[in-house]
């Protein structure tokens, strides 16, 4: 029996002494790498998150300059006490990772964003190829953590566990431990990602394709989803729906994970098909 949880239906469309070597100042700056950087950018402030974008990478004598802007969402100004930043490429491949002092970036008034600059040391860099499309984040598995008065980060903790958000109150408890084994088996992620794995599948008698995912969120802040598209492929590794769904109401905490049912409509039945495995992949 497909478990009744919440449910989307497809829509229509090193820790170690900082020195001031690590704050870059403007006139130690190339001037073009200064102007890439400080060039009007869109807004970035997402109400209750503090997030990193990513402006431009430069090498510099074997270290590199990285410009960001970080961005406050919170009601209340936010303050590092250490900034612990890694920078990886589309696939996720650590390409730098080192911790700066808090005091590179200051304190961010509330619902504003700010320019900064960091440099990468040679020490701490750990490719020579720096792609285009590459990315700098929080990094979840360092030691340093922001600090402040802003709500909603958490730790990471050494190893991801994770635990279930909320589920169903009608749930009978050896269901609940049934899931609860199921989410402490599934393969482990890195720290940074969100990951959805298939639970349950069926096909209805009007032949609704329903399916229940477990969404595991292992980055260091909330995730809130607007619209997720999504493709599903059976045992035979052949698709056999796909939709995008309207789920403004998903919202995932910290290291938590959470169970929702997409109603991916009628699927045309023009052969068989096998559900005993399958998989669910994010539309890119």
């Amino acid at each position: 029996m497909l478990l009744d949880f919440n449910k989307a239906k497809r829509g229509a469309n090193p820790d170690s002494e900082f020195s001031k070597k690590d704050t870059i100042e403007e006139n130690q700056m190339e001037q073009n790498f200064e102007e890439k950087l400080f060039e009007p950018q869109p807004s970035a402030v997402n109400e209750g998150r503090v997030s990193i974008q990513l402006t431009s990478v430069s090498p510099a004598d074997g270290a590199l300059l990285v410009g960001f802007f970080i961005s406050n969402g919170y009601s209340q100004r936010l303050k590092f006490k250490r900034l612990p930043l890694v920078l990886i490429d589309s696939d996720r491949k650590v390409l730098a990772r080192q911790t700066f002092g808090g005091e590179i970036v200051g304190k961010v008034v509330a619902g504003s964003e700010k320019a900064c600059v960091v440099r990468f040391h040679p020490d701490n860099i750990y490719s020579q190829d720096i792609p285009e499309g590459c990315q700098v984040c929080f990094d979840v598995e360092a030691k340093g953590k922001a600090k402040g008065k802003a709500k909603g980060k958490a730790k990471a903790p050494q190893s991801i566990e994770f635990k279930y958000q909320t589920l169903p109150e009608n749930l009978p408890v050896s269901q609940q431990q049934d899931l609860e084994r199921i989410l402490a088996k599934l393969p482990p992620m890195k720290p940074g990602e969100v990951n959805f794995s298939p639970l349950c599948a069926k096909i209805t008698t009007q032949n609704d394709l329903l399916t229940t995912v477990i969404i595991r969120n292992s980055t260091d802040k909330p995730i809130d989803f607007e619209q997720i598209p999504l493709v599903v492929f059976d045992a035979n590794q052949e698709e056999i729906a796909r939709g995008q769904f309207d789920v403004k109401s998903l919202a995932i905490e910290p290291y938590k994970a959470i169970l929702w049912t997409f109603d991916f409509g009628q699927v045309i039945q023009d052969r068989d098909i096998d559900l005993l495995s399958w998989h669910v992949s994010v539309v890119k």
